[in-house]
C-alpha cells in the first residue's frame, strides 16, 4: 500500500507541513518582537537572533521527520532520529526565551502603550514654545528698532549702521521686521511643525506592543525629536541688524526646551520595562504547548519506509506484537527479513514508536 504521508521515494507537503510551518512563522514574529524590545530596539540582532531559532527549529523537527520516513541505512538514520527527537524539546526551549519575553512586555501593555504615548505627546509643547519665542524676538526687535530711530540724534552711528539714512525709516524697519518673521516664522517652521503633529497623531493611534517597529524604537524616535529641535534651533540662531543694540543679549531658541526633556525621558523610561523579565506568563505557556505539538505534526504523520516497521522504533528494545508469519533471530537479521516484515498499514501513525 503505498504511503500517503512518506517521503521515502519524493519530497511531499502534506496538511502537517502546512500547520509546523504556519507555526514557525508565528514563533518567528513573536521571538522577533521578543528580542527586539529586549535588546533596546536593534533591528539586525534581532533579526539574526530570529534566524537562528528557525534554523534549530526546522533542522531539528522537520530533520526527524526526513529521518523517520528515510527507505535506506536505517541503523544510522534510526539513531539520528533518536538525537534530533531528544534535541527538539530542547532547542524548543531555547526559542521560547525570546517568545516568553514578549508575553512579559504584552502584559504591562497599557502601561507601555499610555507611556509611549504621553512621552511624544509632551513633544508638541516644543513646537508651543518656539511659537512664544519667535513672537517674543519678534515683538522686541521692533522696539529696539522704534528706540534706534527716536535716538537717531542722540546716537547716529547705531542709526546709520541699521541702514537707516533718514528717508523711509518706517519702510526700512519694515523690512528688517520681514525679514526676522522670515527667518522664524517661514513656511519651513511651519512645514516641520505640521508634518511633526501629523507624525505624533499617526503614532498615538498606531501605538500598540505589537507594533515593534514604532513603540520599541524608543532611541531612534528621541532622534527624530532632538532633530526636530536642532532645526527650530538652527533657525533662531542668526542675529540681525539692530538686535544687540543698547546691551540686549539675543539667544536662540533652547536645544534643552523641558518639552525635549521630559518627552526623552518618558521614552527612556520605556526601556526598563522592555527589558524587564518577570517570570513565565500563563499565555506564553499555554500557546508554547500548543504550538510544540504544531511543530510535530509532520513527524507524527510520516510512516516509517515498510522495510523498516517491525526492526526499527523511535524507542530502544520496542517490540512489535503483530509480525507477520516470521521469526527473528536476535543475533542476526538478514536484509531479506526486512523486506517481508509489515505492520498495519491501515495505521497513519504506524512505526512512530
Amino acid at each position: 500500500m503505498n504511503n500517503k504521508y512518506s517521503w521515502n521515494e519524493t519530497l511531499k507537503f502534506s496538511w502537517g507541513h502546512i500547520i509546523a510551518f504556519l507555526a514557525i512563522i508565528f514563533i518567528s514574529y513573536v521571538c522577533y518582537m521578543g528580542n527586539f524590545y529586549q535588546n533596546g530596539g536593534d533591528f539586525k540582532a534581532a533579526a539574526i537572533k530570529v534566524l537562528f531559532i528557525d534554523l534549530i527549529l526546522l533542522s531539528t523537527f522537520i530533520g526527524a521527520q526526513i529521518a523517520k520516513g528515510t527507505d535506506s541505512k536505517f541503523e544510522r538514520n534510526i539513531i539520528i532520529e533518536r538525537i534530533l527527537i531528544c534535541l527538539c524539546p530542547l532547542f524548543f526551549l531555547v526559542a521560547m526565551l525570546s517568545y516568553n519575553h514578549f508575553w512579559n512586555v504584552f502584559r504591562e501593555r497599557k502601561q507601555i502603550e499610555t507611556k509611549f504615548t504621553t512621552s511624544i505627546e509632551k513633544s508638541k509643547q516644543m513646537f508651543i514654545d518656539y511659537d512664544n519665542y519667535s513672537s517674543e524676538r519678534i515683538e522686541r526687535y521692533k522696539i529696539t528698532l522704534n528706540k534706534i530711530i527716536q535716538r537717531k540724534d542722540i546716537d547716529t552711528k547705531t542709526y546709520y549702521d541699521c541702514g537707516f539714512n533718514g528717508n523711509s525709516d518706517e519702510i526700512r524697519k519694515n523690512n528688517l521686521i520681514m525679514t526676522m518673521h522670515l527667518q522664524l516664522q517661514s513656511q519651513n517652521t511651519d512645514s516641520l511643525k505640521l508634518l511633526a503633529n501629523q507624525w505624533i497623531n499617526n503614532a498615538n493611534q498606531g501605538a500598540s506592543v505589537w507594533n515593534a517597529f514604532l513603540v520599541g524604537n524608543v532611541d531612534k524616535i528621541s532622534d527624530a525629536i532632538k532633530t526636530w529641535n536642532k532645526t527650530l534651533v538652527d533657525y533662531s540662531s542668526p542675529v540681525l541688524t539692530g538686535e544687540t543694540t543698547y546691551g540686549q543679549t539675543v539667544n536662540s531658541f533652547a536645544s534643552d526646551n523641558d518639552a525635549i526633556t521630559n518627552a526623552n525621558n518618558g521614552l527612556k523610561s520605556l526601556t526598563q520595562i522592555y527589558q524587564n523579565s518577570t517570570g513565565i506568563k500563563v499565555t506564553s505557556l499555554l500557546t508554547s504547548m500548543l504550538l510544540f505539538l504544531m511543530l510535530l505534526f509532520p513527524y507524527f504523520l510520516q510512516r516509517r519506509s515498510t522495510r523498516a516497521n517491525g526492526l526499527y522504533y523511535l524507542l530502544p528494545n520496542n517490540k512489535r506484537k503483530n509480525i507477520k508469519n516470521k521469526s527473528f533471530n536476535d543475533e542476526k537479521e538478514t536484509p531479506e527479513s526486512e523486506e517481508t516484515i509489515y505492520t498495519n498499514s491501515d495505521d497513519i501513525y504506524g512505526g512512530t514508536f
